[in-house]
């Protein structure tokens, strides 16, 4: 059955949060299209979405609610979308969220909801409501509706990498790890190969989301500490070299990886050039076709990928510092 839905996305990354919107609708329902996208903000329908799974992987993805009523963004609009609303007799809680630079404040809408809501015989209970009513504000609209997924983010700050049992500099934070697992449209019980895994940042992401972890490191000190990381998860760690896999042709269903850039890891290939074109070649071998690979590297690495035989379907740039800007692959 078909719904509408509205995604309230991070304003983290200017890209990332939408591919990451998309790629958990592939996932995740039967099928789905764009109704409209606005600053930060995607609805779309969908069919048969499955919340409780969306609600354990959302990473950049903060809210979803499920659109009951929507209007233009002023006081009678509001009123008007608050009216509509088809709600059970439970308790409920009014929170709003502007998204760009739009005429109504937060604390605005949640009074005007509010007053329609309990005029309306409806018992507000601001501390423990039963139903959680979101109202999300962009330029041009105001969508009602129950929230019925948010992500955890509790659980992203206590993964930051140096809390971990294993720490590494230069690890990726566990919220974009995160994000790109999700961008490989990688399946609960499928399996998720990091030729480059270091700390294990992306495999222990796949892992919370019931992913099939493989990794590969060709440090044993790394793959030993990566272990620690790792406790309680369902994941593979090797030794071994990026440019001959010990892994079977077509024998993964997805591949996310950090590319190394001025790491001790380089010291085992003869170069650079010859590191990435001899992963991303055996890359190419191990995974099952028409599946994906996000590949990060510091430098445009685009036509190289191509050259192997990927499809490049999405390149995004995230600024670490001035000296690092990652170049973000999402390939098929």
């Amino acid at each position: 059955m078909a719904a509408r839905y509205a995604f309230e996305l991070s304003g983290e990354h200017p890209t990332i949060p939408k591919s990451e919107a998309l790629s958990l609708l592939e996932v995740t329902s039967a099928g789905y299209g764009i109704v409209s996208e606005s600053a930060r903000c995607l609805v779309v329908e969908a069919r048969d979405l499955d919340l409780s799974r969306l609600g354990v992987r959302m990473a950049m993805v903060h809210r979803i609610i499920e659109v009951a009523a929507e209007a233009e963004p002023t006081a009678e609009g509001v009123a008007r979308a608050a009216a509509e609303l088809d709600l059970p007799d439970r308790s409920y809680r009014v929170r709003a969220k502007r998204l760009g630079e739009v005429p109504l404040g937060s604390d605005e809408v949640e009074r005007m909801v509010g007053s329609v809501l309990w005029k309306r015989g409806y018992k507000a209970d601001l501390a423990d409501p039963q139903i959680e009513i979101r109202a999300i504000v962009t330029e041009d609209r105001v969508l009602l509706g129950r929230e019925v997924a948010r992500t955890d983010r509790a659980g992203f700050r206590a993964r930051r990498p140096h809390l971990k049992p294993f720490f590494y500099p230069g690890t990726m934070l566990p919220k974009l790890a995160r994000a790109l697992v999700n961008l490989s449209c990688a399946r609960e019980g499928e399996r998720l190969f990091d030729p480059f895994a270091g700390t294990g940042g992306f495999l222990v992401e796949a892992g919370l989301m019931g992913v099939r972890g493989v990794g590969l490191d060709v440090q044993g000190r790394i793959v030993r500490g990566a272990q620690s990381n790792l406790a309680g998860l369902d994941c593979t760690l090797i030794v071994g070299d990026a440019m001959t896999l010990p892994l079977k042709d077509r024998s993964v269903e997805a591949a996310v990886s950090d590319a190394p850039y001025g790491r001790s890891a380089l010291i085992q290939a003869g170069s650079r050039d010859e590191l990435l074109a001899g992963s991303l070649a055996e890359l190419r071998r191990v995974l099952i076709p028409g599946r994906r690979m996000v590949f990060v590297d510091d430098r445009p690495v685009g036509e190289l990928i191509e050259e192997v035989g990927f499809v490049v379907l999405e390149v995004h740039r995230e600024r670490v510092h001035r000296s690092l800007t990652r170049q973000i692959y999402v390939c098929r």
